[in-house]
């Protein structure tokens, strides 16, 4: 999962509240969005697109790790994915764009090319939602209707086939109405008004239907029925990760399929035979949100934050880069340090290998890997220990240029 926020509203101007509670703090796969909840200026931290191109380095020397994002109208609400990113802008244009790591891309960006752009560009259609997986956009229409444009090798435009590349965004048949979307890196879920979440995509490591050995589900599927398991409660949550997936439960307890190597799931990573689905033990109360990173997994509760998973970067534990006695490998959820104790966490997120929390009064922190410039940090480590990032300082050190 990549950050996504599902706010769409106009603009929060003269709603204290609003300003607080909206979404701040949005992961990509190799980035971060930021933005600013007074005026919805975005900046984006680390190398995605907007100058930098992975292959060749930046264009623009040190300026493309702190940059404001140059879109003509404020950011209504914010997509960032692992390579590339959807905004919505007050007004209702939509904008995207992609970081370079592949010229031609597969359409993901949703302007009915293969160019890949590395400055913001229009979208062919409008959208209230959108998110962005590894190659692939789904995006939900006001009217709830469901749209897929980019990679479809692994199913991921939900229309049974297993075409390549799709540069022009085709409706997803077979949903009712939809109000909610979520993404992994190959896989996609939306959650429709029968209050059913359908499912479509990779399935190569029973990340969808965790009892089938089929490698794809090709079209929208209801999770329900892949997982019986689940059947006295409802799934009011879904994010994906590269090879698994994340559920919270309305009681809330927390459950994860596929993958499991690096204890994503909450289980020891060396077990044979994992069970195909299963509740992560260990976090100590009720979960409030969640957020899948590529191989790891945040959990809140109580306004605390809990990890598990890969911790090659630090983007687990939150302790800066690990020594060589380091289980690189946490499966037992661990409170993630460093976060204030009289400002409850709201909303987490989670990139690659990096990790994001917001407070319920607006303070980001960031951790985990750094070395794409993604932590905020200028001297590009590693491993960055939970850091502060304020807003108005990611603002004037773009101004100072």
């Amino acid at each position: 999962g990549s950050g996504s926020d599902t706010s769409d509203s106009g603009t929060f101007a003269g709603c204290a509240k609003c300003v607080r509670e909206a979404a701040r703090v949005f992961c990509g796969g190799e980035h971060t969005l930021l933005r600013d909840p007074e005026t919805l200026v975005l900046y984006q931290l680390g190398a995605c697109g907007l100058g930098f191109d992975h292959e060749e380095g930046s264009t623009v020397g040190g300026r493309a790790y702190v940059t404001r994002v140059p879109i003509p109208a404020p950011a209504s609400a914010v997509f960032a994915g692992y390579y590339h990113n959807l905004i919505k802008l007050v007004g209702g244009r939509c904008y995207s764009y992609g970081c370079g790591r592949q010229n031609p891309n597969d359409g993901q960006l949703m302007n009915r090319g293969l160019q890949e752009d590395t400055t913001p560009v229009p979208t062919e259609m409008r959208f209230a939602e959108a998110v962005a997986g590894g190659h692939h956009s789904i995006c939900r229409t006001r009217e709830g209707t469901v749209w897929a444009v980019g990679a479809g090798w692994q199913g991921q435009m939900g229309n049974g086939s297993l075409q390549y590349k799709n540069p022009e965004a085709q409706r997803v048949a077979g949903l009712p109405p939809v109000r909610r979307l979520a993404t992994g890196y190959y896989h996609s879920a939306a959650l429709a008004d029968d209050n059913e979440w359908y499912v479509w995509g990779c399935n190569e490591q029973q990340q969808l239907a965790p009892s089938s050995s089929d490698a794809h589900v090709k079209q929208p599927t209801r999770l329900s029925s892949l997982t019986p398991e689940l059947q006295e409660h409802r799934v009011v949550t879904v994010d994906g990760g590269y090879g698994h997936t994340v559920l919270l439960l309305d009681n809330g307890k927390v459950f994860t399929m596929g993958n499991h190597s690096e204890g994503q799931r909450g289980l020891d990573p060396d077990l044979d035979e994992p069970p195909p689905i299963s509740a992560v033990s260990g976090l100590p109360g009720s979960v409030d949100a969640i957020a899948a990173g590529s191989h790891h997994t945040l959990a809140v509760v109580g306004g605390r934050v809990f990890s598990f998973g890969s911790d090659e970067f630090g983007q687990v534990r939150g302790n800066g880069e690990l020594s060589d006695d380091d289980e690189q490998r946490v499966w037992v959820p661990c409170e993630v340090p460093g976060l204030p104790q009289d400002d409850p966490v709201v909303r987490v997120s989670a990139g690659i290998c990096h990790s994001a929390a917001q407070t319920s009064s607006g303070r980001i922190f960031l951790w985990g890997c750094g070395g794409n410039g993604q932590t905020g940090d200028a001297s590009l480590p590693t491993s960055s220990k939970v850091v502060e990032v304020m807003i108005s300082d990611i603002m004037r050190r773009c101004t100072a240029k």
